[in-house]
């Protein structure tokens, strides 16, 4: 699942939930915090009664492997979404294309 996470939520983090003192960096402690919520917000959904893991109809609580963060990288990410189809479909030429095109931006960023 992918989403975006307006300033608003991240601000409530940082005044809610972020400690500085905590070992755990800031990106470490965010990503526990949106694994946390997830998780606790899909418990909350009623059971549809797709899958019959309780007999009982009682609730499940939903759990969450890994939470990724990325940060306004949009442009990379579809460059390398289209460099993983180049690659599966064998489009060589296309392929390269597509590294130059990676390569000169990151170049221009740096």
């Amino acid at each position: 699942m992918e989403f975006d996470i307006n300033v608003g939520v991240y601000q409530k983090f940082l005044e809610k939930f972020y400690d500085p003192a905590n070992p755990i960096s800031e990106n470490n402690q965010f990503k526990l915090y949106v694994k946390d919520e997830l998780e606790r917000r899909l418990t909350l959904m009623p059971d549809l009664g797709m899958d019959n893991d309780k007999p009982d109809g009682g609730s499940k609580d939903m759990k969450i492997a890994v939470v990724t963060c990325a940060f306004d990288n949009s442009k990379i990410i579809n460059w390398l979404r289209e460099r993983g189809d180049a690659i599966k479909n064998e489009h060589w030429d296309k392929l390269d294309r597509i590294n130059d095109t990676i390569r000169r931006n990151l170049k221009k960023d740096s």
